[in-house]
């Protein structure tokens, strides 16, 4: 162990007690101390992913065959640090002690179905009988393979990083330094036989700065046919996986300090997830005794009680039912963890527009036929639980990512009659002008699974009203604003040449602004009253994990026991988008500048290109 040194004897030298005992009392009070540290471990640093998913990519989006995520990845709550500069101004608090996260590698992969093709999008209208577009422009022939148009899949992929608002960022909220970027050729999608799909570049080394916003960006404009033959193209079935590396840290543990943390284990009642010690008596010889072997202070015997230790493996961390070892050795068990959760996906149109006739697509939407308030779009994910961690974040990102619902080009003729739906509408580049417009997401650890219980523990939530946030009663807002302002905003993001639109009536004339592709906001963890370290006061961190009987019983959630019990089995995340004046659709929310038009009329966006995205920032455990 580094930390132990031991003294070099010359030849001839008076053998003393301490020559032999000092290095072995040296190693028994590191483990007694429960203070075995990452810089003594072969792996000091722990990997995780941020895996991203898009079910598909094609020419419908501004610009050309463009998507991009926001990837938030903050501190820790231990190692989160601000200080205040202006009114809700702060700037990040760096620390020299604070742990260190770095980029390794990044994959990204495509559905090619095995061939060196590519893949017809709904938009390709290749002349020829072969093809039928039907009513919507749907192709007959998307789906199929083409092997001619390889060659025009040449994909660039980039991580930029930009200051957050948070921290002072301001308006138009552009990208900053480019940190990484490749790109993959279409010579090397084309291979008969081998071809870079999925795509890995491994052995980076880039330190990244947890007080700013990552965004992962993938262009493709080859998936547009500029030659005039409509052969247009898609990337289906998109996943995208960046892979970093994070120090070790210390796992949280305390009656008061973790929420939801199991109360008794395999270290004893009331402990809270606190490490217990070993005892390691090392027996250094009286001055003048002679030397010997098996004798409770001899040479062997000591050697052996530290053998001992190491034969029954040097303990941490905790097993797959939340329990902890009755005695520990290790002090830095735990790392780093992202959950990135993807919301609204898979939307027919890429995303999803005011208009009823793309709208309605959406599967999941309230009642229709009577609507009534808080009753509108909606979307839930599961994540199945089998390990355990502790959530010290969670962070919307919410896209308002413009595109073309129907791949229109703006100029030639729709490929829905504008005579029944209109126009503009068959385009989605602006935020949906209305105040009547709420958002709620919430996060719930959930337990039934084959049992004779079903129940849910909210453990965080966010709701927001107007995504235009203008002043009371004001229909001008330059520069343009956005819903949660002060008080759960973390970023903005302008993460393309060609943000979305925002209306604003200036000398009566209505003109469109541009805004921002995405924004970042903070989901307040069940605070029970606390006010802990992170973007804004929330709750302490919360555990979350499979049980048995020693560990069901649990710490108080948000101030009461939990209703899951310690049975926690997965992670439960929910969102609706909802009107908030009952009985009208959220295609009928009321339309800001004239109250008597709804924004189905405009070509306004309530879900941008490629859905949203919930982050749980996580500490995970060494699990045995």
């Amino acid at each position: 162990m580094a930390k132990i040194t031991r003294k070099r004897l010359a030849r001839g030298t008076k053998l003393m007690p301490t020559h032999v005992t000092g290095a072995l009392d040296a190693t028994a009070s590191e483990l007694e101390s429960i203070n075995i540290e990452r810089d003594q471990m072969q792996a000091p640093t722990a990997p995780f992913r941020v895996n991203l998913t898009l079910p598909y990519l094609a020419h419908d989006t501004y610009p050309t065959g463009t998507w991009t995520v926001p990837i938030p990845l903050p501190p820790l709550q231990e190692d989160f640090g601000k200080q205040l500069v202006t009114t809700n101004v702060y700037s990040p608090k760096y620390s020299v002690t604070a742990p260190t996260m770095k980029l390794r590698s990044v994959s990204f992969s495509f559905g090619q179905r095995g061939e060196p093709a590519a893949i017809p999008s709904q938009f390709w209208d290749a002349t020829g009988a072969e093809t039928d577009n039907g009513k919507f422009g749907y192709s007959s022939e998307r789906g199929k393979v083409t092997y001619e148009d390889v060659t025009r899949l040449s994909i660039r992929l980039s991580i930029h990083e930009k200051p957050q608002v948070f921290f002072g960022d301001t308006y138009p909220h552009k990208l900053r330094r480019e940190i990484w970027s490749t790109v993959i050729p279409a010579s090397a999608l084309a291979g008969e036989s081998l071809r870079a799909n999925p795509f890995i570049q491994g052995g980076i080394d880039i330190v990244v700065d947890q007080y700013k916003t990552l965004v992962f960006t993938v262009s493709c404009p080859g998936l547009e046919d500029t030659e005039g033959n409509k052969r247009h193209l898609a990337l289906v079935g998109i996943e995208a996986s960046l892979k970093f590396t994070h120090d070790l840290v210390s796992r949280d543990s305390g009656a008061t300090t973790v929420q939801n943390i199991p109360i008794d284990g395999g270290s004893g009642d009331d402990k809270s997830g606190a490490k217990t010690a070993p005892t390691v008596p090392i027996t250094t010889p009286a001055a003048g005794t002679g030397i010997e072997a098996d004798a409770s202070d001899g040479v062997e015997y000591n050697i052996a009680t530290i053998d001992n230790e190491f034969r029954a493996k040097l303990n941490g961390g905790y097993d797959v039912f939340g329990d902890v070892p009755p005695t520990e050795v290790i002090k830095h068990d735990a790392s780093y963890e992202v959950f990135a959760v993807p919301l609204f996906q898979n939307a027919a149109h890429g995303g999803i527009s005011a208009h009823p006739t793309f709208s309605a697509t959406w599967p999941y939407i309230g009642t229709r036929s009577t609507p009534t308030a808080e009753v509108g779009l909606f979307d839930r994910r599961i994540i199945p639980i089998h390990h355990s961690y502790t959530i010290h974040h969670a962070i919307l990102a919410w896209n308002w990512s413009p595109y073309r619902p129907l791949g229109w080009d703006g100029v030639n003729p729709p490929p829905i009659d504008p005579l029944e739906v209109g126009t503009e509408q068959q385009k989605a580049y602006a935020v949906a002008p209305s105040e009547d417009i709420g958002l709620q997401v919430g996060v719930g650890l959930g337990t039934g699974l084959a049992a004779d219980d079903f129940t849910y523990d909210q453990i965080g939530h966010i709701q927001m009203t107007d995504p235009n946030d203008y002043a009371s009663g004001s229909t001008t807002s330059t520069p343009p604003s956005g819903w949660g302002v002060g008080s759960t905003l973390i970023d903005r993001i302008r993460s393309s040449n060609a943000p979305p639109g925002f209306y604003v009536s200036e000398g009566g004339t209505l003109l469109v602004h541009s805004k921002w592709n995405w924004e970042l906001h903070s989901i307040p963890l069940d605070p029970s009253g606390d006010a802990q370290q992170g973007y804004f006061d929330q709750g302490y961190p919360i555990f979350m994990g499979p049980g048995w009987t020693t560990t069901q019983s649990r710490q108080n959630l948000d101030a009461v026991a939990p209703a899951t019990a310690g049975a926690e089995q997965w992670i439960e995340v929910r969102a609706v988008m909802y009107p908030t004046e009952a009985g009208k659709a959220l295609s009928e929310a009321e339309y800001r500048f004239n109250g008597t038009q709804d924004i189905s009329e405009f070509p306004s966006i309530l879900v941008g290109y490629g859905g949203c995205y919930v982050y749980l920032i996580c500490k995970k455990h060494l699990t045995r």
